[in-house]
């Protein structure tokens, strides 16, 4: 079974899109470059040939197919690699007899999708009915090399004609069914499910047809009409026209995306090669991992009414989760990408472009729009529901935890408010959401992982040791400054342990370092959240070095004063008994009275 899996995932998975995900890949000749996961890499060592759907690393020697990629980063074995990626490609994992039924089922739709396509192709060129439909073509601009280019066809005005075609050629109506291509009504009667359209076949990313798009050549109410969801075809996951985009997509290292087929097809003609089309739906995580490891822009083009402007709220939640610039561009009403690059030539269209709005900015102009113009109190009200939607955003699908700070950072400058004031306010908003799926939320569903493992921890000690953390991080000539004790508070948590690990072994290998070096090598959530706090808890500093010296002071205070109250809280359970204990917390004590509340001290020394 595994031989037989192997090879339907190496043909259905594209190891450029799998390691784009985790590693920055940029394009080198026909290869892709970027840094090696396995091992501390500062120039691009690790190589991807996506014609041969392999990757090496010319420094640790890391090396084989996608399978093995992700044995290694999920450290994980080959069957579980295996079943990871065989479900990302939605081929299903059943036992023997169950798989080769689903993989023969498979193979007929896709059989069954090609042949309609040839059929689709020879209506329109070789028959009396597609001489209308090229006219309809020509008139909506498209050329006759366009049109060979992108594989148009046209289904004729009949109820019958491809499925009794279909049948002279051998293909069973359950597998027609299976591919989207006929449907049956309450009678149970089968008809054609495309009539009397202009026919857009839709690709996988391999160029293999799995789905059919068609405009109405008549009055029908359904200008658009998609496939199905099949076995082979999911809207959410396919983007139109990305099997001929993808090589302009790695050129020029941006992506247009556009609403509709037409759009795609005429901006290609235009010489947009790097065009693809969503198929009814907003922009999708899995299409952002399509475009994300090509891109380093995606350029969202919606028409200039009520529904672009919807678009765009999920353009913001697409820009938090990935690592590519999104921005939008809005046309005129009234007017789509295609009305915009005929009428006004490929020069038109440029310079939609070029004044396309960044996503997140875009969304804080409409937020603004939506309150009116009024003072600072309308003001706060606006950007307190601004960040309301980032924080959902953002936690419907995970920022990358590498991106935190410089989404904290670029809120700051949109908003005009300090860093540490976002920061604060992303996590009381994010505080104030439900939890998904959960009913009524608790009070520890909103607080995050970090957050929870100190919360036992006094809150003067941890926001002392986020400064002092922040400090060494931010500046690291200011290492003079600090003490024995920034050891000794980075023990009390294993986060701070590890930040302070990696902030020491970054000074004695490189003396200096930047915070994205230091981001570079952390891999766990929680420690680039307490980055995140860190970074926030030292905005605004002008003298780190006096700030870290007296950060130091009071850590030692807020130390002392912790261990004064774990003796305290033991002779109290020990009844006085341990005189040891005692002891040590009458030394503690000694000039800090302030340390033990009196009550306590009274109660303690009875």
């Amino acid at each position: 079974m595994h031989n037989v899996l192997k090879e339907k995932v190496l043909d259905n998975v594209d190891i450029v899109d799998v390691i784009g995900e985790r590693v920055r890949l940029a394009r080198r000749g026909k290869d892709f470059v970027g840094l090696c996961p396995f091992h501390p890499d500062h120039k691009p060592s690790l190589s991807v040939s996506q014609s041969k759907q392999i990757f090496k690393c010319w420094s640790c020697g890391a090396g084989g197919d996608v399978i093995r990629f992700v044995q290694l980063i999920e450290r994980t074995s080959f069957g579980e690699a295996l079943a990871s990626l065989a479900r990302r490609a939605g081929i299903e994992l059943r036992s023997e007899p169950a798989d080769r039924r689903a993989a023969q089922m498979r193979e007929q739709v896709l059989a069954a999708v090609a042949w309609a396509r040839t059929y689709f192709q020879r209506n329109l060129t070789g028959t009396a009915a597609g001489r209308g439909a090229l006219e309809y073509a020509a008139r909506r601009g498209l050329t006759p090399e366009t049109i060979e280019r992108h594989g148009l066809g046209l289904a004729v005005d009949a109820w019958r004609d491809l499925l009794d075609a279909a049948r002279r050629a051998g293909l069973r109506d359950e597998i027609l069914l299976q591919a989207g291509l006929i449907a049956t009504n309450e009678r149970g009667d089968t008809y054609d499910r495309f009539r009397n359209r202009l026919i857009f076949p839709i690709a996988d990313a391999l160029g293999r047809p799995i789905a059919f798009g068609g405009r109405a050549l008549g009055d029908d109410p359904a200008k658009y009409l998609n496939s199905p969801e099949t076995i082979v075809f999911s809207k959410s996951r396919v983007l139109y026209g990305f099997d001929l985009a993808r090589r302009a997509i790695d050129e020029r290292r941006s992506a247009v995306v556009v609403e509709g087929y037409m759009d795609a097809v005429l901006l290609h003609q235009h010489g947009f090669a790097n065009t693809v089309a969503t198929l009814g739906t907003a922009l999708t995580d899995a299409h952002a991992k399509l475009l994300s490891p090509r891109a380093a822009t995606i350029y969202l083009c919606f028409d200039g009414d009520e529904a672009g402007f919807k678009a765009a709220d999920r353009a913001v939640e697409v820009a938090l989760r990935t690592q590519c610039e999104v921005r939008v561009a809005l046309l005129p009403a009234g007017e789509d990408p295609a009305d915009c690059v005929v009428k006004g030539g490929p020069e038109r269209f440029e310079a939609c472009l070029n004044t396309a709005m960044d996503a997140l900015e875009f969304k804080w102009s409409q937020t603004l729009k939506s309150f009116g113009q009024a003072g600072q109190r309308t003001k706060r009200t606006a950007v307190e529901a601004f960040l309301r939607f980032v924080a959902a955003a953002a936690s419907a699908g995970g920022v990358d935890p590498l991106e935190q700070t410089l989404l904290v950072g670029r809120l700051s400058d949109l908003l005009g408010v300090p860093a540490e004031s976002v920061f604060e306010l992303l996590t009381t908003a994010k505080r104030g959401l439900p939890r998904q799926g959960a009913a009524p939320p608790a009070i520890a569903s909103s607080v995050s992982n970090y957050v929870a493992s100190v919360a036992e921890l006094p809150a003067g000690l941890v926001t002392t040791m986020e400064t002092v953390l922040g400090l060494l991080l931010s500046w690291p000539d200011c290492w003079s400054s600090a003490t024995e004790v920034v050891a000794d508070g980075a023990s009390y948590s294993q986060t701070w342990q590890q930040l302070y690990r990696t902030l020491v072994e970054a000074r004695t290998r490189d003396r200096q370092y930047s915070i994205r070096d230091i981001v570079a090598r952390c891999d766990d959530g929680l420690l680039l959240e307490l980055v995140n706090r860190a970074r926030a808890r030292v905005v605004g500093v002008t003298s780190p070095a006096d700030d870290l010296r007296a950060a130091c002071e009071r850590l030692q205070s807020e130390l002392a004063a912790l261990q004064a109250r774990r003796l305290h809280e033991h002779v109290q359970r020990s009844g006085g008994e341990d005189a040891d204990a005692f002891r040590s917390l009458q030394e503690s004590a000694v000039g800090q009275d302030w340390l033990i509340p009196p009550e306590s001290r009274w109660s303690v020394a009875r």
